[in-house]
């Protein structure tokens, strides 16, 4: 037999030999390498979909601190009108009813002014409701047990899920009641329902925490839809994603079991701000059927490979190799990423110049993919960095005038406070109110009321400094930082701005009028130890102002407020 076997090779023709010898040789290697490539592939594209879900998730979690941001600017914006506190405060001593229509007017305008908001509730110092925006009456006492803290929650209501706003009023460092906002939640009934990116089986879990500890899903779910403030997952359960959510432990976690104890990879989120959870999940057998289908494309493409390799083998049978190594060498210059494309020997052999030229046009392809990517990627990372610079701005500066919002005026009054007090360098602070708004919204309409914002908005951007600091801090009051200064120099800074302002015409319907303000000031000295002193001395000083007949600047000297003329005549 193996006398057979030998006399049959020699009788083999050199080419046939040469083609079995190489088959041969290279089908063991070849068969385990294909396994192992595979099997790195199956590793890659689950990666690749694990960091795809992480990115989802984080996307998800910014929108959603963003949306919570809006409501805080929100809830402060409205929280932060004077006249509505004083008007409270009125109501607590006396109880007379037109101190209530007063606040019920107040809410009202703030809620016209709003997108989102659904409704608006007063109460009084002992949790009892004074006024709302809806028409129908509220009699639920609110519940102040010990100290109330601003905080934001979510609540169903009937067939829905409201953002629950709420936080103490006070006034001269005083609670003289209480202030609670409910908003839609657009924001995250909008996420819950996209389920873009997530597959067949994908989709997002939302949680808030139980009293007692559990996770309680806080939408509908998609295999669930009466999930809502209705189904919990026990602390216990670990394993669980939406309870790793809740413990703070941001993750991918794989062959983890999810409400339906189906095995999930899922990757977690969490909130800390609001002690919320959030959770991107994919059924593990639709992640294995991208795996599987990834391999198979590649198991296609890798056997291709394989059958030009063979290929190449059997022509250098039948041809000299020297056409051959200038390929090599063509290729291995590439795969060290210089893609240049090789050369067309005219001495080579067809089946060689055919080779040369496909490896070539492959060379040409890949390179203008990677430039393509390349121009992708910077098309993305710019369209990014000029997002992320809009939410640097919506976060911290007021939509309608421009100036920045109470949020980063109280940063920046914090900063300015502790620098100017450790350096005892002058600081200023002037309120300045613009009398008589309300009844402009009232005759003119809310439109032209804006356009008044705008304006004085404009001119104190353009007349500050650039080390001051110019804000608005509630719906028609607006607040002046200005450090280093002295105080004869703002009195003079504040009487131009008072006199520039009363000045500006407004136009509607051929109809014009001129605006005034009422402005208040304060300076820091060595008695001021706490910033809040600083600036409500400077709200006493604008109300003198406003009672004192308007249009003038008040400063509070020695625990009162008098006119620049009285204090440095």
């Amino acid at each position: 037999m193996i006398r057979y076997i030998g006399s049959g090779i020699r009788q083999m023709k050199l080419k046939h030999l040469l083609i079995l010898a190489f088959i041969t040789m290279s089908a063991v290697p070849l068969f385990f390498g294909l396994n192992y490539l595979n099997n790195i592939s199956g590793h890659y594209a689950r990666d690749q979909f694990a960091h795809h879900l992480s990115s989802m998730s984080k996307i998800a979690e910014q929108r959603i601190l963003t949306a919570v941001d809006r409501i805080k600017d929100n809830t402060a914006l409205i929280s932060s009108r004077t006249q509505m506190r004083i008007s409270l405060e009125q109501w607590n001593q006396t109880g007379d009813i037109s101190h209530q229509e007063k606040i019920t007017r107040i809410i009202n305008d703030a809620k016209n002014g709003l997108t989102h908001l659904k409704d608006i509730r007063i109460y009084d110092r002992r949790g009892r409701p004074v006024a709302s925006t809806t028409d129908t009456s509220i009699n639920e006492k609110l519940d102040i047990q010990g100290p109330l803290r601003a905080q934001i929650s979510l609540v169903p209501e009937a067939d829905e899920i409201i953002a629950l706003s709420r936080e103490p009023l006070r006034l001269n460092h005083e609670t003289v009641g209480y202030i609670e906002i409910r908003y839609y939640t657009n924001f995250i009934t909008s996420l819950v329902r996209d389920r873009t990116g997530l597959g067949k089986t994908g989709e997002w879990l939302f949680a808030v925490r139980h009293e007692s500890g559990d996770a309680l899903f806080a939408v509908p779910l998609k295999y669930d839809h009466q999930a809502a403030f209705q189904r919990r997952v026990s602390k216990d359960r670990l394993d669980v994603p939406i309870t790793q959510a809740l413990l703070g432990n941001e993750r991918i976690m794989s062959e983890a079991p999810d409400y339906l104890e189906q095995p999930v990879l899922a990757s977690t989120r969490y909130i800390p701000e609001l002690d919320w959870g959030l959770v991107a999940k994919v059924n593990e057998t639709e992640v294995n059927q991208l795996a599987s289908q990834n391999q198979s494309l590649i198991y296609i493409a890798e056997l291709i490979i394989v059958v030009i390799a063979i290929g190449l083998g059997v022509a250098l049978a039948f041809y000299i190799s020297r056409p051959i190594e200038r390929l090599k060498t063509h290729t291995a210059r590439a795969a060290s990423g210089k893609l240049e494309p090789p050369q067309v020997q005219p001495t080579s052999w067809q089946e060689a110049k055919e080779l040369t030229n496909h490896f070539a046009y492959m060379i040409k392809a890949i390179r203008e993919l990677t430039e393509n990517l390349q121009q992708k990627v910077d098309e993305r990372t710019q369209e990014l960095n000029e997002a992320n610079k809009k939410l640097e701005k919506i976060a911290s500066h007021d939509q309608l005038t421009g100036l920045y919002n109470r949020r980063q005026f109280d940063q920046r009054f914090a900063e300015e406070f502790d620098r100017n007090k450790r350096y005892r360098h002058g600081l200023a602070v002037a309120l300045l109110d613009i009398d008589h708004f309300k009844s402009i919204n009232d005759r003119y309409g809310h439109a032209v009321g804006d356009d008044v914002l705008r304006k004085i908005g404009a001119y104190l951007n353009s007349s500050v400094r650039a080390s001051d600091v110019a804000a608005r801090i509630g719906g028609e009051e607006f607040c002046l930082l200005l450090p280093e200064c002295t105080a004869k120099g703002a009195l003079a800074f504040l009487e131009r701005i008072r006199n520039d302002i009363s000045e500006i015409e407004v136009k509607t319907n051929d109809i014009s009028f001129n605006i005034t303000c009422s402005v208040g000031v304060a300076y820091l000295d060595a008695s001021i130890e706490d910033k809040n002193a600083l600036l409500n001395n400077a709200d006493m000083a604008m109300y003198k102002a406003k009672q004192g007949g308007r249009n003038k600047v008040m400063v509070f000297h020695d625990g009162h407020a008098a006119t620049p003329i009285d204090k440095y005549s």
